[in-house]
């Protein structure tokens, strides 16, 4: 595309005739004077990854602490405590963007963030009490102004506007602001606003997000405090309008089902089969008679997975890699409004208290444990999707998998109302053919905020279609789809064992060969694919411990994903000890 390497962009600047990156490195390893023969040097460097012909250069050094002591002592010096009417503001990188060099990446703006659940904007982030102080909750809009320090008439002062998000669990008198956001439409000032007011809500509306870079200094990069380096004031006041955000999950509390299981360290060690003894689930103990006569799981091998609750930090890098491995689109920030994310794999949020949650009226919970749980499809072998469909779109293979017939389906979604886990998603345009974002006027109307699928220019760029898999079909307008165990990955891993069993008749997957894209991306590997029917499997072997369990088991909907409870082992010198490991509690408990 024309675009230059960081080295070739610093030969520009030096004002060197433009030489290729490559050449440019090589023309810095040949001042080095390498022995013999060049370009055999220069293998050899390749290859090892280091050139031995260089000698370190040793130098000398002193320190001389006085001449840094007044630093240091200013790095210590701490600023003043922030009060509700002086709050701190927080600058950091934002989980998704960095420092915004990810703007341009439709996967990561709508990545909903592991805290907060929102999509494609950054927010003011407070607690509970602090935005009660405030008088504002989510979604509204206040303005930040801090004023600086300065010896002319006229202080200098950075303002932002920008909209509150309310964070159960963040510091109180403190704003959290994640930075590399507020990337503008390039059409906006193309479009027809009249009115100052009107003018400036689109402004807001067209943008991505907020600038968080407005209130940094180059004295108070991180952190923003009244009395603190050059800093006069802070002030936060509202500014009486909203801002709508896409947040793709609403609901926080577990409300004492048993989604969730964890314990204490010691907890476990009273009672290490706490994970199938979760109060509520003993409501149907007896799963009543069916009348589906579920088709024979006649294959060798069987594919299930195990998800482990101790070591799953909500991360997300699983979400990106199912949506790359899968040809997921992207569906815009109004869409995730409208419950219409395309995401087969989602992270679940819940908060968790010894105290129940007021939520019908409508109380937060002012620093409450915070937990996360992938929740893919299940795969159930009693699946009720299955059941309704009136074409037979969803089906069970031989080897236990819950698989989809794209050419059959016909969109009544019988199956997601029927899925008691809700992972099932459902096109409702055609998102591959018609990218979200595509302007175009039709008559009077300007086709930008609602996405009109059969008036948008159709078409994607090739560089979109390229980086499609070519082993996974792309769905369109009014096809069911959802997590496949990615069972293109395991066709392929068949046709491999086929091939190099020739003429023998053992044609099995060599145990644990492959895995699905959320596992291998899994950076704690909390999630394990494999064969259930084989005992010496990690998953089988997952499955077999104790802590294993499986949501919603009594609906005998018997799913193939099981989960391990998290284990906690909290100091029981921390104030807060007490509170930590109650995920699975039900009652309301003493202090």
């Amino acid at each position: 595309f024309g675009g230059l390497s960081e080295i070739e962009l610093l030969n520009a600047l030096l004002g060197a005739p433009k030489i290729e990156g490559p050449e440019l490195v090589q023309e810095t390893f040949r001042k080095t004077n390498p022995p013999g023969d060049f370009q055999t040097a220069w293998s050899r460097f390749l290859h090892d990854g280091f050139a031995s012909h260089v000698q370190p250069h040793d130098q000398p050094s002193s320190f001389n602490g006085n001449a840094v002591a007044p630093q240091i002592q200013d790095l210590w010096a701490l600023p003043p405590a922030p009060k509700p009417e002086s709050p701190e503001i927080v600058l950091t990188a934002s989980y998704e963007m960095d420092d915004g060099r990810y703007a341009n990446n439709g996967w990561l703006q709508e990545l909903p963030d592991p805290i907060t659940r929102l999509t494609w904007d950054n927010a003011a982030l407070m607690s509970p009490a602090f935005a009660k102080a405030l008088e504002v909750s989510t979604g509204d809009l206040v303005q930040i102004t801090i004023t600086e320090k300065s010896a002319a008439p006229e202080p200098i002062k950075r303002e932002l506007v920008i909209a509150a998000l309310v964070s159960p669990g963040h510091a109180d008198n403190s704003i959290t602001i994640p930075l590399g956001w507020a990337r503008k439409m390039p059409q906006f000032y193309e479009l027809p606003y009249a009115g100052a007011d009107l003018k400036e809500r689109a402004k807001i509306e067209e943008q991505s997000g907020f600038n968080g870079y407005f209130l940094r200094t180059a004295a108070n990069p991180h952190f923003t405090v009244a009395g603190g380096q050059g800093i006069d004031s802070v002030r936060v006041t509202r500014v009486g309008r909203t801002y709508p955000f896409s947040i793709m999950q609403e609901h926080f509390s577990i409300e004492g089902r048993g989604l969730i299981r964890e314990a204490t360290l010691e907890g476990y060690r009273a009672n290490n089969d706490f994970a199938k003894k979760i109060p509520g689930e003993e409501e149907l103990p007896h799963p009543p008679p069916s009348i589906y006569t579920h088709p024979p799981l006649t294959a060798p091998q069987q594919w299930g997975m195990s998800i482990d609750l101790n070591v799953c930090t909500g991360c997300s890098a699983c979400v990106i890699a199912c949506q790359a491995e899968n040809n997921i689109p992207v569906v815009g920030k109004l869409q995730v409004s409208h419950g219409r994310i395309m995401h087969w794999l989602r992270i679940d949020r819940y908060y968790a208290s010894r105290k129940r949650f007021e939520q019908d009226r409508g109380a937060w919970p002012e620093n409450p444990e915070l937990v996360h749980q992938p929740m893919p499809c299940q795969h159930c072998e009693n699946a009720p999707c299955e059941t309704v469909c009136p074409v037979n779109a969803t089906v069970h293979s031989e080897d236990g998998l819950n698989v989809m017939a794209y050419n059959r389906c016909v969109g009544t979604r019988y199956c997601s109302n029927n899925c008691p886990y809700k992972v099932r998603r459902f096109n409702f345009f055609d998102y591959n053919q018609r990218p979200v974002g595509k302007r175009k006027v039709v008559g009077a109307f300007n086709i930008y905020e609602e996405y009109f699928a059969p008036l948008t220019t159709k078409g994607a760029p090739d560089t979109i279609k390229m980086q499609k898999n070519p082993n996974v079909t792309v769905r369109m307008r009014g096809v069911m789809e959802k997590c496949t165990y990615c069972v293109q990955r395991i066709e392929e891993a068949k046709i491999a064992a086929i091939a190099r069993a020739g003429a023998s008749s053992n044609k099995r997957i060599p145990r644990d060969s492959f895995t699905t894209a959320c596992a291998q991306a899994c950076p704690t590997e909390a999630i394990v694919f494999g064969d259930i029917k084989d005992p010496e499997s990690r998953v089988s072997k997952m499955k077999e411990q104790d802590r294993n369990y499986r949501i919603l088991e009594y609906l005998n909907v018997v799913p193939r994903t099981s989960y391990l409870a998290r284990i906690r082992n909290p100091n029981p010198k921390m104030p807060d000890a007490k509170d930590i490991g109650v995920a699975s509690l039900v009652e309301t408990l003493p202090e």
